[in-house]
């Protein structure tokens, strides 16, 4: 006999695989099929892990519709069985390993859409923190370059596929407009959660870089100084306004330099 750990990986891994990985007299119990028992539990958490890729990734199954969807699940879940016990952290790999399947090789536009659409599930599964205004640091002398602390729910991704274009054409029911489906074109997103949704925003290139300093925790001197190379005419004024009013801001914090 096993012992009682080794046992339970083993099984689990049994579960997970297409051929049994254990010798059926472990399993026999009574007069029950042991092959046939070890099968319904192998259907169950397919199908309960397909659901929840399918959940996260709807997008992502309306682009490949649900058959193809189901086989690359399937396959997926194979490969890369869950590691922690929250399925909603399920799924993390899964535009990473649609970039591997042959059959979509000439549609990127597939595995960048799912790659949005599992920031998206990371932000909902993010807590939101309370959002500062400006009229808090009305009478607070911030320096030159305070660190601006933003959402941690906040999601910045680049694409040379139009991934935003893709997901918002697909929701609420919306007519799809097929070549706008696949076409090539570079968008820089910014999405965080609100409350229990997510917004979604397309940013152009200075904005992005803005936004991207500021949330690795670079300055504000270092982020202004990166969109204006990028943009000479960078409102920066107008982009920390932009910040507040989004409720994107939860501190803003005085960098103290020593000598």
């Amino acid at each position: 006999m096993l012992p009682l750990e080794q046992l339970q990986a083993t099984i689990a891994r049994s579960v997970l695989a297409i051929e049994p990985m254990i010798p059926t007299r472990t399993l026999t119990a009574g007069r029950a099929d042991p092959l046939a028992r070890l099968r319904i539990y192998q259907n169950n958490t397919r199908s309960s892990l397909t659901a929840v890729l399918m959940a996260v990734f709807p997008v992502t199954v309306r682009l490949v519709d649900e058959r193809f969807f189901r086989f690359a699940a399937s396959e997926f879940i194979r490969r890369h069985p869950p590691e922690e016990s929250r399925l909603a952290r399920y799924g993390a790999g899964f535009p990473r390993f649609l970039k591997t399947i042959d059959t979509l090789s000439d549609m990127p536009v597939v595995a960048e859409t799912a790659r949005l659409e599992w920031a998206i599930a990371e932000a909902l599964d993010t807590a939101s923190l309370p959002a500062r205004t400006l009229a808090d640091y009305d009478k607070t002398d911030l320096g030159p370059s305070p660190d601006i602390l933003l959402q941690p729910s906040l999601r910045l991704i680049v694409s040379h596929w139009s991934i935003l274009s893709v997901w918002t054409a697909h929701q609420q029911g919306a007519a799809v407009d097929g070549q706008c489906t696949w076409t090539r074109r570079p968008e820089r997103v910014a999405l965080w959660r609100a409350g229990n949704s997510v917004r979604l925003v397309r940013l152009d290139r200075a904005d992005f870089a803005f936004r991207h300093s500021l949330k690795h925790g670079l300055g504000l001197e270092h982020a202004a100084s990166r969109a204006h190379a990028l943009e000479p005419n960078f409102d920066l004024v107008s982009a920390l306004m932009r910040l507040f009013a989004d409720g994107l801001v939860t501190n803003v914090r005085i960098t103290v330099h020593s000598l």
